[in-house]
């Protein structure tokens, strides 16, 4: 967890940092951004999985502003990268068919494990109507497509392949089978200046329909955005 903080401060950092160099007319035309969040899983199979409190995210993004006129409004399309991290006491078990959760308890009874988690890597598309006033209230409510480029397992504890002895252990299970490669949903913005308050809700599920647990994420959290 504390690495994952530093990483983002210095993010923070480095975007504020390159602001300072901008010009205003090239802030008005582009904004650069930081989300930081926790996901609220919904429909999550309670005999499966039991996902953790907290689910610490994060979302790097570009936009350019089209500006309406002398308007405060603006239509801004961008790029980005976004990273879910859904930390929970299960292992991933997949079939010919379908991919499922199987609780590391019923597997493995008994054993102090110290980390499983489940993380997903998208390149997103948002699209956002914004307005942001002299005084530096934003306000922005949008869409995002998100395109799936990375997904994996990670399982820190006692060598359960291996059972002859008890080594502390790393594994990790890529190419998650039977994940949507795509998906989309609403996304809303409001906040002062450089701080604001940001939230999506997906509308797609995580996996393909009948091949998985058919849950999805709210994502809530803070964005940075320097310009």
């Amino acid at each position: 967890m504390m690495k994952n903080i530093l990483i983002i401060l210095l993010c923070a950092i480095a975007i504020n940092g390159f602001a300072q160099v901008i010009d205003e007319e090239t802030k008005k035309k582009f904004t650069i951004g930081l989300d930081v969040f926790t996901d609220i899983w919904q429909d999550v199979p309670e005999e499966q999985i039991k996902t953790g409190t907290i689910n610490p995210g994060v979302n790097i993004f570009g936009t350019y502003n089209f500006i309406f006129g002398e308007s405060n409004i603006s239509f801004s399309p961008g790029l980005g990268i976004g990273v879910h991290n859904m930390f929970n006491h299960s292992l991933v078990r997949t079939t010919h068919d379908s991919t499922f959760f199987v609780p590391i308890k019923d597997t493995l009874p008994g054993v102090d494990y110290r980390k499983s988690k489940f993380v997903l890597t998208y390149l997103d598309i948002p699209l956002e109507l914004r307005y942001k006033s002299e005084g530096g209230l934003r306000v922005a409510i949008g869409f995002k497509f998100d395109f799936l480029i990375q997904s994996h397992t990670k399982y820190k504890g006692p060598d359960y392949i291996e059972t002859t002895h008890n080594d502390l252990v790393i594994y990790k299970k890529t190419k998650i089978k039977y994940l949507e490669t795509n998906r989309y949903g609403f996304t809303a913005r409001i906040g002062y200046k450089w701080l604001n308050l940001w939230g999506y809700y997906q509308l797609s599920t995580l996996f393909e329909k009948g091949k998985g647990p058919e849950m999805y994420p709210i994502s809530v959290g803070l964005t940075i955005i320097p310009f």
